[in-house]
């Protein structure tokens, strides 16, 4: 099986970071890198020719991670694994320092052979078959946008940001799938229900609240992808999923377009709002070494 070129890291939850690959010692292989299976729940009627495709759904995938830990210090790269790496692990992998997916750590590893140098091979169950885009993409409506550039020229007024004045804006998904995001709220007066609007498919998110200044509101994912809301104020962090809008349907951002208003019950104008995301991508093309 042919050696992967490409840095590998797992971030684990527990803070520990594993660089994996040529350039450290220990190449390794990973296997799947793309190709999805998707589950099809299939009919057929009576005399049919053929058969009929009633629902499509695709589940996580399992990737068996084999490293030779061939270098001068094999032994202790190794035993690293094995430190670090215990049942129970989840934690982030990062692909060619371009691509991410959060893992659990499904077979923890084991020993494949140990001369002429240790082979170590676990199984990590991937929940998102997909791999995310390392570069964030950031849309701000009704918000400061950084315009301070140098070199600075002391002879002229310096400009560090500049507040955009339209409610809407186009946060385009460049990415192959749709994908959850991240929305900031923030206000330069009283907000009351701030709520983020597609104005194009009619769905929203709302948190029924009044937002004032010096209030924080993000509505994000976990690392275990369940819808978070929070409240930060003075440095104090308060849960307040309970005050999700039920009706609450704008839960991730499709491919291509998405026109998004930042609107509220009143002070609509007040309102500022941040979306952040990662584009998700179908397949990699890896460099490999036999």
């Amino acid at each position: 099986m042919p050696f992967r070129k490409d840095h590998l890291q797992l971030v684990t939850d527990a803070g520990a970071t594993l660089d994996i690959g040529w350039d450290y010692g220990t190449p390794y292989s990973l296997d799947p890198i793309n190709g999805v299976d998707v589950n099809l729940q299939k009919a057929q009627g009576v005399n049919q020719i053929g058969e009929t495709v009633e629902r499509q759904s695709v589940a996580g995938v399992s990737r068996e991670l084999i490293i030779h830990c061939h270098s001068p210090h094999g032994d202790a790269d190794a035993a690293l694994l094995l430190e670090k790496l215990p049942y129970f692990t989840s934690g982030t992998m990062y692909f060619e320092d371009k691509y991410f997916c959060r893992f659990v750590l499904s077979k923890t590893p084991y020993t494949k052979s140990i001369h002429p140098y240790p082979v170590l091979a676990f199984m990590l169950f991937c929940p998102k078959p997909f791999w995310y885009d390392l570069t964030a993409q950031s849309f701000c409506i009704n918000g400061f946008v950084p315009s301070f550039r140098l070199p600075i020229n002391y002879s002229t007024p310096h400009r560090f940001g500049v507040r955009t004045s339209i409610g809407w804006l186009n946060a385009y998904n460049p990415g192959a799938l749709a994908v959850p995001f991240t929305a900031t709220l923030k206000s330069d007066g009283t907000v009351v229900n701030p709520t983020v609007l597609n104005i194009i498919t009619g769905q929203s998110i709302r948190i029924l609240t009044t937002l004032t200044p010096g209030q924080v509101i993000e509505i994000y994912r976990t690392t275990t992808d369940k819808l978070a809301v929070k409240r930060t104020e003075d440095g104090t962090e308060e849960n307040i999923f309970s005050l999700l809008d039920e009706d609450s349907d704008l839960l991730e951002l499709a491919p291509g377009d998405n026109l998004l208003k930042a609107t509220a019950d009143s002070g609509e104008t007040s309102l500022q709002v941040t979306v952040r995301f990662y584009p998700m991508v179908s397949g990699i093309l890896p460099e490999v070494i036999s």
